[in-house]
């Protein structure tokens, strides 16, 4: 089974999966399907950026509310499997959940590179 069928399927029987009720794009003035687009390029799908709403590390900047995936954050959980798969993934968000408005996601390189044992 290939790493996208095993999120999903793990996604779906996850009791806080319940916490998001929906995730909308945002659409930019310039650019309506920039998240759709930006995911299509970096290989993110809605499953990943919901793990990433649900367990990610939220902080602040500029307005916007952002999450990020850990090793630290991620082990316990179920998809501590995933990791290497997960690591570094960010969601910036107008909105958290459980309606969660997201403008864009992305790989963080310097979460990505950094592994912890």
């Amino acid at each position: 089974m290939d790493a996208r069928r095993q999120l999903q399927l793990m996604l779906e029987s996850d009791r806080n999966f319940h916490k998001i009720a929906s995730i909308r794009s945002v659409p930019l003035r310039t650019d309506a399907n920039h998240l759709e687009r930006r995911q299509h390029q970096r290989g993110i799908n809605n499953s990943m950026i919901a793990v990433a709403l649900l367990y990610g590390q939220q902080q602040f900047s500029h307005g916007a509310l952002i999450f990020t995936i850990t090793d630290r954050i991620l082990r316990g959980t179920p998809y501590s499997k995933l990791l290497d798969w997960l690591r570094g993934l960010r969601v910036v968000c107008l909105q958290g959940p459980p309606d969660a408005k997201v403008l864009t996601a992305y790989w963080h390189k310097k979460t990505k590179s950094r592994v912890r044992r």
